[in-house]
Order: structure tokens, then sequence, then C-alpha cells
């Protein structure tokens, strides 16, 4: 079984306009791909060239200081935002800090009326997972996707369906077979969520009302799982801004 290996980090940012839409995340999904590209061409195909679809290990959840949210944007008072990221593989966290570190200072335009720049990149103390029982809160909403491979068409769960781990525990299974193994599907199965305070809410995701779960929940299965988990999130749309966690001491 893999060694685990393991990066956070919070990147701290400046605004140049207060506003920012409530589809922000695919705004900071551009940003990233901007960095990584003109760091290293062969990293960003890797991540986001054509048919490069499947699951990234790593996740990253927005915090707004001063923000006030209507009904088309949020309106940021500090002009400032925190991005935290965790990433699960070592030497990819290194070179998407690197790429990250190299436009600090430099504005990068998110639309015709709003910029955003990287002032300081701070790495984060890591928690480490010691039992098989873990409670995590949401930092990031977790997606659910159920896609129907007929239809092309996707629907979304949250922790109030009844099959919500039905279908998060398959798409578990299809995302990790090839990082794990095997054994990871009968670990799997094995994997009991209870709901502690977990509830829906809608998010805006590339025009798409997309319905996700945010609160706390208990996990309890083998380590090396909840330390994936913990270190690359859990869900799906990871790399886009969702299903990132922390552990609730």
């Amino acid at each position: 079984m893999k060694g685990i290996k393991i990066m956070r980090f919070s990147i701290y940012c400046e605004l140049e306009d207060s506003n920012m839409p409530l589809d922000y995340r695919r705004k900071l999904v551009s940003f990233f791909k901007y960095a990584v590209c003109n760091y290293d061409k062969n990293l960003y195909e890797l991540l986001y060239g054509k048919s490069k679809n499947e699951p990234k290990d790593f996740c990253f959840s927005v915090y707004f200081p001063e923000a006030k949210i209507g009904s088309d944007e949020i309106n940021i008072k500090s002009k400032k935002l925190i991005i935290n990221i965790s990433i699960y593989d070592l030497e990819l966290g290194l070179y998407i800090y690197n790429s990250l570190i190299m436009q600090q200072w430099k504005f990068y335009e998110l639309s015709t009326y709003n910029k955003i720049r990287i002032s300081n990149i701070v790495f984060k103390k890591e928690k480490v997972i010691k039992t098989d029982r873990v409670k995590f809160k949401t930092l990031s909403p977790i997606v659910i996707r159920d896609h129907n491979k007929m239809t092309g068409k996707d629907w979304y769960l949250t922790f109030e369906d009844n099959t919500y781990e039905e279908i998060l525990k398959r798409n578990l299974k299809s995302q990790l077979l090839s990082e794990f193994g095997q054994e990871v599907v009968e670990h799997i199965n094995n994997l009991k969520i209870i709901n502690v305070s977990m509830k829906k809410v809608i998010v805006k995701s590339y025009d798409i009302n997309v319905a996700c779960s945010i609160g706390s929940f208990i996990l309890e299965g083998k380590q090396y799982l909840l330390n994936y988990f913990y270190k690359a999130g859990l869900g799906s749309k990871r790399g886009l801004g969702f299903s990132f966690l922390d552990i609730v001491e």
C-alpha cells in the first residue's frame, strides 16, 4: 500500500474589486490553471489537458473575511480571501506550490472588473489520524455525483437522500481502485458514515446549481482511507473547490 504523502497550505489573496460572482470557484480554477501552465506545461497537461476529467488528488476551500452574500454576487468588504488547499501527493504539492509562489504579487484578471494577486502562502500544520474513527467538518461542500453513462446526465445527492451512501461508495471505489488496489473495495464497503449535522445547500458551479452537503459527520474505517479523505477530500469535483475536510478536535 502506498505511503501517505501530504501537503496543506493557505494562500492569502488580495482583490482589486470587492465583488465576486457566486460562481467564484471557476474563476479561481482558471487562476490555478494559468499558474500551473506558466510554471510547467507538462504538469498542466497532466492535470488539465484534454480528456483529463479524472478526479484530482487535491481539493480547496475559500474563506472570505467580512463578506455579504447577495442574490448574484458576494461583496467582500476587506477585498481579501484565503484559499486553503490540501494535496495528497507531496511531489504534486510542491509543483503546485511553486507554480503559485511564482505568481506572488502579480495581478491575474478574474473578469473585466476584478483582478486577484497572491500576497502570501503559509504552510499549515497537519493533524495526524491515529484511530479508525474520526469526526470531520466540511470547509467546502461535499458533492456526491450520480453519473448516468447511458444519457451522460448527472444527478447530485446530499446526505438527506436515501441512496447517498451507496452512490458515494460506488464513486470512491472507482476513484481509489488504481490508487490502492483491489483490497480498497472491501474497505470502502465496510466504511461507516454517521451523519452528525449535515445539511443540504445549493451551490452554483459552472452555471449549474449543484445540490451538496455541509456540516459534520463521523467516518469509521481503515486509517489509510481516513487519511486520504482528509488530505485529498471526500466526494466529487474536489479539484473545483469542493469536498475539503478538516478534523474536529
